[in-house]
């Protein structure tokens, strides 16, 4: 009896789950560009059923302190097979003019229901996608990333240099034909150190890597030597 009853449940959270699937946008990541009004990303229903679909910006470092965006509109319904677009607005708030500063898109898809849905499972989805914050005129280019990035050994430590204004978004990272999944973003004007875990690394061994561009592709593969 319990077994069933958790298997009812498991089919509950598993239908629930594959139908907050549909609710998509049309994009992995935004780029907000200073000398832009305004950024926009649509989401779409791919659904049978309708959704509210809330959003908002947080704050990478703190979910407490006021986001210097807002997004509009904050709360709508979305009918099956429909699209709205979100539009993001800077409100004027003093950020670095020398970097990219980076922030959370939150879109929460909640499910409608019905009398006759009291018994089934409802749950709220949270889709939370990188919002950037690019300024005008920084010193470097982004299509020239890879030659602000720098790698080093420390020991057992690999050290990711990102001395360029851009945040810089790991694909893929490669060293000795093993793939290191631990890296994933590093600020920009920073350093990151990673465990190596057992990868016997030398300086001037190659290192092959891609970073995710403002599209949510990746970049060709790039080979540098570690310092």
């Amino acid at each position: 009896m319990l077994r069933q009853r958790y298997l009812m449940v498991l089919a509950l959270l598993l239908s629930s789950c594959l139908s907050h699937a549909s609710v998509t946008l049309s994009n992995t990541r935004v780029v907000y560009n200073a000398n832009s009004k305004e950024s926009n990303i649509n989401v779409t229903n791919n659904g049978i059923t309708p959704f509210l679909v809330q959003s908002w910006i947080e704050n990478i470092d703190s979910q407490d302190s006021q986001s210097p965006f807002i997004v509009t509109p904050p709360l709508f319904r979305l009918d099956s097979g429909k699209s709205n677009a979100l539009r993001i607005i800077y409100k004027g708030s003093i950020l670095p003019q020398d970097r990219e500063s980076l922030f959370w898109l939150n879109v929460k898809s909640i499910p409608s229901s019905a009398k006759s849905d009291k018994n089934k499972l409802q749950i709220a989805v949270n889709t939370r996608i990188k919002l950037f914050y690019r300024p005008v005129n920084l010193a470097d280019d982004i299509s020239d990333i890879s030659k602000s990035v720098d790698w080093s050994v420390a020991g057992d430590k690999l050290i990711v240099h990102n001395n360029s204004s851009y945040y810089v978004s790991f694909s893929e990272v490669n060293i000795n034909k093993k793939n290191i999944t631990e890296i994933k973003m590093v600020a920009p004007k920073s350093s990151k150190e990673f465990s190596l875990k057992g990868i016997e690394v030398k300086r001037k061994e190659p290192v092959y890597w891609k970073y995710i561009n403002d599209y949510g592709g990746s970049s060709p593969l790039i080979k540098q030597e570690i310092e």
